[in-house]
């Protein structure tokens, strides 16, 4: 697969340029020249807020791994029957997506809608690009999205925003997706993901998914470095590694699995088949 010509396609269907230069919050803190992962991502999934660096980081990793923009795709495909297995199996109407990118095709807020009219989520990331872009497509639907970090997972706890949109009392579905893999042992993620556990009501899930090195190892390890070479940023486990953070909850069937085995709609079509790199799973604690 060419990198260019598939993104740039899927760019002239949705009527995204790749000209397109994002708009920030006046006073952020926004490095253009630095490849960030929230618009890597965005890119791979044939978005517009990005910038030249971050799409020529995005060419360079497909062009050594042409299958990662289809990883990107199966990621959105594993939210969005995540987000309607806790909407119609758990019961849940009130989400928490940690790390969430920019909200647009295909979102929590967008499949939460399609079951419940009373679905609330608060989307975090890191990245003032996308809080300011998010903001705008957000606007009107009840959702919020908020500057925050997953390694600073009290403060997100008690932001203002988090407080008033969602109930604690009750359960709370809690999505990270694409995140876990960027989040270095070094500082402790679980200590966060645990702080997070202990303030879920009874009937919550945490759904999560990461990078594994299960399947093959190697083509794993080539990835988190091209990663790493971009952003600075990677850490590679393995599956049950990635299990510890569902720590005493309850991991529901099939488990942590790779994420087009993850309680799926239809075969994936060979040509849109990401491999096995990346598994994902949802637990509850009921």
């Amino acid at each position: 697969m060419n990198m260019s010509t598939d993104t740039s396609s899927r760019a002239e269907e949705t009527g995204s340029s790749r000209e397109t230069v994002p708009e920030t919050d006046p006073g952020s803190a926004v490095d253009p020249d630095s490849p960030n992962v929230a618009r890597i991502y965005d890119y791979f999934l044939g978005g517009q807020v990005n910038y030249p660096a971050d799409r020529a980081a995005a060419d360079r990793i497909a062009a050594e791994m042409p299958q990662t923009p289809l990883t990107a795709r199966a990621m959105r495909r594993w939210l969005t029957r995540t987000v309607r297995s806790m909407v119609v199996d758990e019961g849940i109407t009130q989400f928490l997506d940690l790390g969430a990118g920019l909200p647009t095709q295909e979102n929590v807020h967008q499949v939460a809608a399609r079951h419940t009219p009373e679905a609330r989520v608060v989307y975090v990331d890191t990245d003032p690009v996308v809080l300011a872009h998010g903001r705008q497509l957000l606007d009107g639907t009840g959702s919020v999205l908020i500057l925050g970090d997953v390694m600073e997972m009290a403060a997100v706890l008690e932001h203002p925003r988090v407080v008033e949109l969602l109930d604690f009392a009750r359960p709370l579905g809690v999505l990270i997706s694409g995140v876990l893999h960027f989040l270095p042992d070094a500082a402790d993620p679980h200590s966060q993901i645990a702080l997070l556990r202990d303030r879920l009501a009874p009937g919550s899930c945490l759904a999560v998914n990461s990078l594994v090195s299960d399947h093959d190892r190697d083509r794993a390890e080539r990835l988190m470095m091209l990663y790493r070479g971009e952003t600075g940023k990677g850490e590679l486990r393995s599956a049950a590694e990635v299990a510890r953070f569902f720590g005493d909850f309850i991991v529901q069937p099939p488990g942590l699995v790779p994420l087009d085995d993850w309680r799926p709609d239809a075969p994936v079509p060979p040509a849109d088949d990401p491999g096995r790199l990346v598994w994902g799973g949802m637990a509850s604690n009921r």
